[in-house]
Formats: C-alpha cells, sequence, structure tokens
C-alpha cells in the first residue's frame, strides 16, 4: 500500500472521528478542534487519492481499496477506542483506554511508514520538575520497531533535550534527512540511527509529549513521511484531550 493511500485512510478516520463526536459533551475548543480536523482530512483525503491516479475512475477504485483495507486491518478499531474514551463517564477506563491508544498510535506509526526498520516512540514530559530540570522520556515502553531501545530519556540540561522541549512547547515538527549533517552537540549519541522526524502531540493548545520516528539510513524517511506522523500525532493528541 503505497504512502499517499496509507495518508488517505488515516485521514478519512479522522473525518470519520470528527462526524461520530459530533454533539458530545466537550469543552468547545475540543468541539472544534475535531470538527477542523475532519474538515481537513476530508479534503486532504481527497486531494491524496487523487495524487498517483491518472483518471477519475482509477482514483475512486485506488481510494475505495486502499480505504477498505486501512479500515478494517487497524483504523477502525482505533476509531471506536477514541469512541469510548469520548464516551466513557469512568476516568479510570478513560485512563486505560488512552494508554491502549498511546500503544496502538506508537505500533501504527512503525509500521505505516515504508522500511521495515522503522522505530517510533513516544515521549512524554515528566510532571512536576524543577524550573531548569524539564525532561521529556519514553515511558512505560511506548515504543515500537526495531529490537533496540530508543534513548528513552531527553534532558532540558542538555542541548538535545532543550531543542526536543522547545519543539514541545511551540508544538511543532523536525524532519532530520541525515544526522551526519547536524552540529556536532546536536547529533544522537550512537549510530542507531541516521534520520527522523519528531512531531509535537498536541490538542487545544496543550502538549502532551511528541511522537518520534527514526529509520537507519539517510533517504529511509521523506517529507511525505512528516504527514502521516503528523496525522498519527493529532490523532493521540485528541485522543488524550478528550475528557480530561
Amino acid at each position: 500500500m503505497g504512502k499517499s493511500a496509507i495518508a488517505a485512510g488515516v485521514l478519512a478516520v479522522l473525518a470519520y472521528v470528527a462526524q461520530m463526536v459530533i454533539g458530545l459533551d466537550m469543552a468547545d475548543w475540543l468541539f472544534w478542534t475535531i470538527t477542523s480536523v475532519g474538515a481537513i482530512a476530508t479534503l486532504t483525503t481527497v486531494w491524496l487519492a487523487n495524487r498517483r491516479a491518472t483518471t477519475a475512475h482509477q482514483a475512486a477504485e485506488a481510494a475505495t481499496k486502499n480505504q477498505r483495507r486501512a479500515f478494517e486491518d487497524v483504523l477502525v478499531p482505533l476509531a471506536l477506542n477514541l469512541d469510548q474514551i469520548v464516551s466513557s463517564n469512568n476516568r479510570i477506563e478513560r485512563q486505560a483506554l488512552k494508554q491502549q491508544t498511546k500503544l496502538a498510535i506508537v505500533g501504527l506509526t512503525a509500521t505505516f511508514i515504508d522500511p521495515p526498520d522503522t522505530r517510533a516512540c513516544f515521549l512524554e514530559e515528566t510532571p512536576n520538575t524543577l524550573p531548569g530540570m524539564r525532561e521529556v522520556k519514553c515511558q512505560n515502553n511506548l515504543w515500537s520497531g526495531r529490537n533496540v531501545a530508543p534513548v528513552t530519556v531527553f534532558k532540558e540540561s542538555d542541548i538535545r533535550g532543550k531543542e526536543l522541549l522547545q519543539l514541545l512547547d511551540d508544538g511543532t515538527s523536525q524532519f532530520v534527512h541525515d544526522v551526519d549533517q547536524l552540529p556536532a552537540a546536536l547529533k544522537p549519541d550512537s549510530d542507531s540511527y541516521k534520520t527522523y522526524i519528531t512531531c509535537a502531540v498536541t490538542a487545544g493548545g496543550t502538549s502532551f509529549g511528541l511522537l518520534t520516528v527514526d529509520c537507519l539510513k539517510p533517504g529511509d524517511l521523506h517529507q511525505d513521511d512528516v504527514t502521516i506522523v503528523q496525522v498519527f500525532a493529532r490523532m493521540l493528541g485528541v485522543a488524550l484531550a478528550a475528557r480530561r
């Protein structure tokens, strides 16, 4: 399945989720966040589905086939999980569902990016730290992909940790095509990856963490992959923001 078709399927689910939660009791900002994402997703789905098709007929066939596969395999269960989070009145149950969603998003991100050795990780900020002592870390083994664990803690006192926390605060993304082109202070501590994408997980102005993807060789990741990771990060942000 091509990246464009995969992204189309993911975005179609976002549109579905937006329609599914309309009318439920939620904060205004969350309602408009989900509704806006759904509207953008619907338009982007059409664009992505047609990008590689040469005729309207081929576009319709390709979109239908690939979206059906995506829905049946993983995306509909994920959408239903989001529905349960929004609908549940039990806080403990919602927290468990949100943890399941974190695991699902990390797994999907690692699976949907093309290279088989792709690794994904969710970094969360450690709460209640002192000024100048902030850190983000991979908690509860929230990573998936090749059988080498990622670096799990980044501290504000370290230049790489400071950069990640800035991305988190700004709600932005970063794509590094080749880590060997970075300044020495920003290069990874090992050669376990050579290219990476980092996306802030946010919703309604609230930051929840960073979704990261890395691969072994420059060229394994592309700009199209940034869009896919951003979509997954937004889905996770909406799930974590719902009924807090």
